[in-house]
């Protein structure tokens, strides 16, 4: 009965150890930001516990049909009637800039890497994304961009993402760009960047394995031993306690 609760015990105090974030284990987050960015990012895998998905939109009504990730209105006090950005790269600026130290408590704290996906022309996918790399240096947060551009034909849109783009690379050269010209459809260009984004999930995720592996085997040992004295030392105080009675008990009369 001692072993049971001992093994009981030890494996509770360490699940509750890991849920309380003080317990080492990988996190990934992935974070799509306006529109576009948030649509790949909703087709990722989901089956992952170790990465977690984020939409990061200035569009309220656009993220409220959102069910398949975690959904957060920025600049819902800045943006003109709790809308969208309106396509003005320096109103997203200013909403992600303003939400800034939420978006790092919710979405940045304790992650081991960030995923910012984003497809560069529109107000929110560019003002957002720049600013994002920003909060990110700031941080530490070890984190890699990935960009798509529009198509040639789309002038307004392709001087925006160039200037986006050119903020984005001044700050990181952590960053990787998609051209809608160089493939044939949007779904080619969504399945590469899924395909780039789960090498470098598998990759990081072995990594942590090694680090974190040999870490998690020295931390179960220090809980186990630490615990068994314990319940050890439990067990000796009750027996110390029942004997005397069981002897008084046992006295002719």
């Amino acid at each position: 009965m001692i072993d049971k609760n001992r093994a009981n015990l030890i494996n509770k105090v360490t699940n509750g150890l890991k849920s309380g974030k003080k317990f080492l284990e990988p996190s990934v987050v992935c974070i799509g930001i306006g529109g576009g960015g948030c649509n790949i990012v909703s087709e990722l895998n989901k089956k992952r516990k170790e990465v977690n998905l984020f939409c990061l939109n200035t569009d309220a009504l656009s993220n409220a049909k959102r069910s398949d990730v975690i959904s957060m209105n920025i600049g819902t006090e800045y943006v003109l009637d709790n809308r969208d950005s309106g396509g003005y790269v320096e109103v997203a600026k200013k909403a992600f800039k303003e939400d800034s130290a939420f978006i790092d408590v919710q979405v940045l704290r304790r992650t081991d890497l960030v995923l910012v996906v984003t497809t560069l022309g529109g107000g929110t996918g560019s003002g957002g994304a720049v600013e994002m790399v920003k909060l990110l240096k700031r941080e530490n947060t070890p984190f890699k961009v990935f960009a798509v551009r529009p198509f040639e034909f789309e002038d307004n849109r392709k001087e925006v993402a160039d200037r986006a783009l050119a903020q984005i690379r001044k700050e990181t050269d952590h960053v990787e760009v998609y051209d809608n010209n160089e493939f044939e459809s949007i779904g080619e260009i969504n399945m590469r960047i899924k395909e780039d984004m789960e090498a470098i999930i598998v990759s990081q995720l072995k990594l942590y394995d090694t680090l974190y592996g040999k870490y998690n085997d020295y931390f179960n040992r220090i809980v186990e031993e630490t615990l068994a004295e314990e319940l050890t030392e439990q067990v000796l105080t009750i027996n110390i306690e029942v004997d005397p009675v069981e002897t008084e008990v046992s006295r002719p009369l």
